[in-house]
C-alpha cells in the first residue's frame, strides 16, 4: 500500500515537472504579455483618435484571460462606452441621454451597465 502509494506520487511528480519543462501550458511569457499590453495601447489610442478626435478620454486594456485588447471611452458629445479594438466592435454603450445597452441588451440601468463592463476591464 505504502508502496503504490509513493509511485503514486512519484509519476504525478515527474509528470508535472516534465510539462512544466516541456512548456506544455497556455500562459504567455512576462515579454509576451508586455508586448501585447503595449500593442494594445498603441492600437487603442490609434482607433480613439480616428472615431472620437480628442474629445473626451480613453482607457485600453489587454485582457489576458480572453486574449482581446478593449478600449472604455468617454466622449463628451456621444456618452460613452466599451468595444473589442480587434474586431472594431462594440460591446455596450452609454448615450449621452441616459440609455444604456451591452451585449444585445437594451435599456439597461448605467450600474448594470459598469458591472457588467467589469470584468473585461479587469483580468
Amino acid at each position: 500500500m505504502k508502496r503504490t502509494l509513493f509511485l503514486s506520487i512519484l509519476i504525478v511528480f515527474f509528470t508535472t515537472s516534465f510539462l512544466s519543462i516541456v512548456g506544455c501550458n497556455n500562459q504567455k511569457s512576462t515579454k509576451e504579455l508586455y508586448q501585447l499590453q503595449e500593442q494594445c495601447g498603441k492600437s487603442s489610442e490609434e482607433y480613439y483618435k480616428k472615431n472620437y478626435g480628442g474629445e473626451g478620454w480613453y482607457t485600453s486594456h489587454y485582457n489576458k484571460k480572453l486574449n482581446k485588447c478593449f478600449i472604455s471611452y468617454r466622449n463628451l458629445s456621444s456618452g460613452f462606452g466599451l468595444i473589442d479594438i480587434q474586431e472594431h466592435k462594440p460591446i455596450g454603450g452609454c448615450l449621452t441621454n441616459g440609455s444604456c445597452y451591452m451585449l444585445g441588451k437594451g435599456d439597461i440601468k448605467i450600474d448594470e451597465w459598469y458591472k457588467l463592463v467589469k470584468p473585461y476591464m479587469e483580468e
